[in-house]
Order: C-alpha cells, then structure tokens, then sequence
C-alpha cells in the first residue's frame, strides 16, 4: 500500500511482495523466504524441538548395456513437524499445535 511517500508491505508465510518501478525497469525486493537452513530460523527450530533435514534421490543413468551412473539429487531443506520446506507459515495447523502432531514455535507466522 502506498501512502504518499511511504510503502506499506505486509507479508505471510512464503508469499513474496515485489514492486516495479520506471515501467519495469526497476525492480524491488520488498520480502524475503524465511528457509529452515538459515542459520537464525536453524536455532529456533531446534530450540523448539524441530528438526531441519534433507531428501535424497538417486538416480541411476545410462540404460541398457552401457555402464550405469548413479547421480544424488538435493531436495530443499525441510522442517519437522510438518515436513514444510519453509520456516514460516501463516497456515499449516498439523505443524504447529501438539493435537495435531506438531511442536508450538518450530514453524511459526
């Protein structure tokens, strides 16, 4: 929201608030995703019983009589409770109260 000279921005869970500017030309960076591997949304998410992890894929390449190479594949950083691949949310309820399985303050608004 613009009010005269000053730029109001309000930003939930992994939703990103950009603004352009000259046409297009410019472009601003107004927020910025909150991912569990950082390292201050590391030490919160431990303080609070959570755990940071990683996926893992293997992937096998070449077909055939050809000598087959194994590649690993990254997934993001996720959180438990909640298996979320960001730290903040404004929703996902099973991640944030003990009824529903998850750890109140590991994955927070």
């Amino acid at each position: 929201m613009l009010v005269e000279n000053a730029c109001y921005v309000a930003n939930v869970g992994d939703s990103r608030a950009l603004m352009s500017a000259a046409g297009g030309q410019k472009l601003f960076v107004l927020s910025r995703d909150h991912r569990p591997n950082e390292d201050s949304e590391k030490s919160r998410i431990t303080e609070h019983g959570g755990k940071i992890y990683q996926t893992q894929t293997i992937q096998n390449i070449g077909t055939g009589s050809e000598q087959s190479t194994q590649h690993v594949i990254l997934g993001p950083f996720r959180v438990l409770p909640g298996r979320l691949s960001v730290s903040r949310t404004f929703g996902d309820i099973e991640a944030k109260y003990d009824k529903y399985g998850g750890k109140p303050g590991v994955v927070i608004a």
